[in-house]
């Protein structure tokens, strides 16, 4: 998982890097961001892999990567902190350079953070859980993957997301069989389980004709 976090983070620099000013302004399928204010949330969500490893870890793991996704981090308080969030976070930066720089700067905080780290550390999410690493490090994944889709259509340009990163957030959604079965490429895969693109009539009928399940993850 490690190299999946990685791989995913230095293709989010490379995309990023070149951007223009006007280009962070550009609306993002995840209103009210621009481009700017989302680079921004996943600069923190990062940062929350080395911040959760200098804490003391906890007893015990309470939560795998499925079950951090629960209702709580995305209740109507929750989302309005996340949201302001990033806004003050890409407004504090003054040019877009320098966001860039920070989202690199959280890159090898966290890159450096868990050398050496076994896949099975404990440690403390922003939520108060105790989660192994590993289980960690795919919730981070899924965010640069998922992400990294809504940065690309916000900028009209070919999805990145690297084969180890979708090919473990496949994995994480269960949806390896339907796109198999009906022939998607990594970035329609995803874009199709997270509910960033819809099911056709013909895909639904398919996937129930073989008795696939789907579960979209929004």
């Amino acid at each position: 998982m490690a190299r999946a976090f990685d791989e995913e983070c230095t293709a989010w620099v490379r995309a990023t890097a070149t951007l223009t000013a006007h280009q962070f302004t550009l609306p993002t399928p995840c209103p009210p961001w621009t481009v700017a204010e989302l680079v921004a949330h996943v600069t923190a969500a990062i940062a929350r892999v080395p911040d959760g490893l200098a804490a003391p870890p906890p007893a015990r793991a309470n939560l795998d990567a499925a079950g951090y996704y629960h209702p709580r981090i995305f209740d109507a308080t929750a989302n309005a902190a996340r949201v302001s969030a990033a806004q003050d976070a890409a407004a504090a930066h003054p040019n877009t350079a320098a966001l860039v720089a920070a989202f690199d700067h959280q890159r090898r905080r966290a890159l450096r953070a868990i050398a050496g780290q076994p896949p099975e550390r404990l440690l403390v999410t922003r939520w108060g859980d105790g989660m192994t690493l590993r289980e960690f490090l795919l919730t981070r994944v899924v965010e640069l993957a998922l992400h990294g889709l809504d940065l690309a259509n916000a900028l009209s340009a070919p999805a990145w997301t690297t084969p180890a990163a979708a090919a473990a957030v496949t994995d994480f959604l269960g949806v390896g069989t339907a796109a198999t079965r009906l022939g998607w490429d990594r970035t329609t895969t995803l874009a199709k389980a997270s509910g960033r693109a819809p099911l056709t009539a013909d895909e639904q009928s398919e996937l129930a004709r073989a008795r696939i399940p789907w579960h979209q993850f929004g």
